[in-house]
């Protein structure tokens, strides 16, 4: 029998990194992948794939919206505990065709029920795309992921 990882309260961050990747199924298929990960911050990458653009040819809205708030979500689990998102608000700044998008998210405000983030999307040049603020509820339950190495269809 395999030897269990750490649970994600006692993990560093890069287990908590890999916990977080493994068991998202939602973004994981389009590429999106969290690499950098502290208390209050995510760092997110997303590499464009056409699927991903408009009829312009350009990445859609929708798709800079979703990194921006996955960005925020990471940032808010990096405490350990789950959350909902309560609201999202976006800003769109340029657009882009191709490349890879660079979502960071940092905690503006923290509460007893509520954490606040602002999140910038850029581009590969540093261009600003889009940028946002996502608040989420903090839940009373911690992070409970497999301690046993998942592996995904996509893997295999």
């Amino acid at each position: 029998m395999a030897e269990l990882r750490p649970c994600y309260a006692e993990a560093d961050w890069a287990g908590r990194i890999e916990y977080l990747n493994e068991n998202e199924n939602y973004y994981y298929s389009d590429g999106l992948e969290l690499v950098e990960l502290a208390e209050g911050y995510a760092h997110m990458i997303m590499p464009l794939q056409p699927r991903h653009m408009n009829s312009r040819g350009n990445v859609h809205g929708g798709w800079a919206a979703t990194l921006l708030e996955q960005a925020a979500g990471k940032a808010a689990l990096s405490y350990g505990s789950f959350v909902v998102p309560e609201q999202l608000s976006v800003n769109y700044h340029d657009t882009c065709s191709g490349g890879v998008l660079h979502a960071v998210a940092r905690e503006k405000n923290r509460g007893r029920h509520l954490d606040i983030f602002g999140v910038d999307v850029r581009d590969d040049a540093g261009r600003l795309i889009a940028s946002g603020t996502v608040t989420f509820y903090i839940l009373d339950e911690k992070i409970d992921v497999p301690r046993e190495k998942r592996q995904r269809e996509d893997d295999i």
